[in-house]
């Protein structure tokens, strides 16, 4: 391969200013890659992948042209120029991690990272920004005698804690010890507050709304100020008795609405091109058993809907949803008298599988206050 490089920057501006040269040799490039490896996935160089991520051929071609190559990647060791070795370079994953949690991961980054790169030269949103902060510890190690980057360290201590119940105190406790233990300079956050504040740009927002711990009403518009239900009488926030006998008010709802909602995380669906395909399955896929019953689509109310609104189901993208609700005591039958209940936003664009797999959104939770001050962590 050709020692001048600079064609591989100066031919592409943006997504839409692409040379011949450049696309001429990109293809060269890519051609000679792929025979190189014999494999049908090779580490990817562009821009959003970093040499970190195998994909296809197409694939390949496709991000090139869409984010350019990676910067001042003049040596191609990755694609079998001499030069510093791979392994030395290719971020690694600790063993005890499986693929599967490795893969949900990447997914979930994925997803986020489609939806928020820049096009050309344009300023990032304060958003995009946020997720590109967020991101660039994924390259940098946890301490300098280690591999294992800052975000794969949080994420798999967080995917413990969720895994076996452990408490925010024993979490804490748990990464004060492995703080000592860690050199000098590493980049362990210190507690699990600090940690989940380095995810941060991964959240999805969602709405608090005080509720009447009768379910008759919510304190929000009009009613945001009111301190007792206009039906019932109840009072909105946790009481207590004071040292005069006297019952007095704490700042603290006897019971909560956790809104999260539904647009944005509609949107999330399309923010990647491989997603996206997926959300028009229900009019475009491919169906092994098109006499059977193996969707909703196949369902009589579906085809009636479609006789009624042929506007809607014109546009494949338009999104079907279902609902369900149950509630459920998060912390057993014997333990503090809490329950939830989540309303389930499913969509039924997807596959059969993957609405099992990944599609669940939980719209809003109805949550009960505490008995007494200190206990409506959830």
């Amino acid at each position: 391969m050709a020692n001048d490089r600079s064609w591989m920057y100066t031919g592409r501006r943006n997504r839409d200013e692409i040379s011949e040269e450049w696309m001429q040799k990109t293809t060269e490039f890519v051609d000679q890659a792929f025979a190189r490896e014999s494999q049908d996935h090779v580490l990817c160089p562009c821009n959003y992948c970093g040499n970190s991520r195998p994909q296809m051929r197409q694939t390949m071609v496709s991000h090139l042209c869409k984010h350019g190559f990676f910067p001042d990647y003049d040596v191609w060791v990755y694609h079998g120029e001499t030069g510093q070795v791979r392994e030395d370079v290719v971020r690694q994953r600790i063993e005890e991690m499986n693929d599967h949690e490795a893969g949900r991961l990447d997914d979930m980054i994925d997803d986020v990272r489609d939806a928020y790169v820049s096009v050309g030269d344009e300023e990032p949103e304060p958003t995009t920004q946020a997720f590109y902060t967020m991101l660039r510890p994924s390259s940098q190690p946890l301490h300098e005698h280690t591999t294992v980057s800052q975000l794969d360290a949080i994420t798999r201590l967080l995917a413990v804690k969720s895994q076996y119940g452990i408490t925010i105190s024993g979490f804490d406790a748990l990464i004060s010890v492995l703080c000592t233990i860690l050199p000098h300079g590493h980049k362990l956050p210190p507690n699990l507050y600090e940690a989940k504040k380095f995810l941060g740009a991964l959240n999805m927002p969602y709405e608090k709304i005080d509720v009447c711990p009768n379910n008759c009403m919510l304190f929000r518009k009009e009613n945001a100020n009111k301190d007792h239900c206009d039906k019932c009488g109840q009072c909105r926030y946790v009481e207590v008795q004071g040292s005069d006998g006297q019952k007095r008010q704490l700042n603290i709802a006897r019971k909560v609405l956790r809104y999260l909602s539904i647009i944005p995380r509609l949107q999330r669906q399309y923010m990647s091109e491989s997603q996206a395909k997926h959300m028009t399955w229900h009019k475009y896929g491919h169906r092994d058993h098109p006499n059977k019953m193996v969707h909703p689509l196949d369902a009589e109310a579906w085809q009636q809907f479609d006789k009624d609104f042929p506007d809607f189901a014109l546009d494949a993208r338009n999104v079907r949803v279902a609902i369900a609700t149950d509630g459920f005591n998060p912390f057993s039958m014997v333990a503090s008298p809490y329950s939830c209940w989540p309303v389930f936003v499913i969509s039924l664009n997807l596959t059969p599988s993957l609405i099992m797999q990944k599609n669940n959104i939980f719209l809003s939770l109805l949550i009960p206050g505490p008995k007494y001050p200190g206990k409506n962590d959830i």
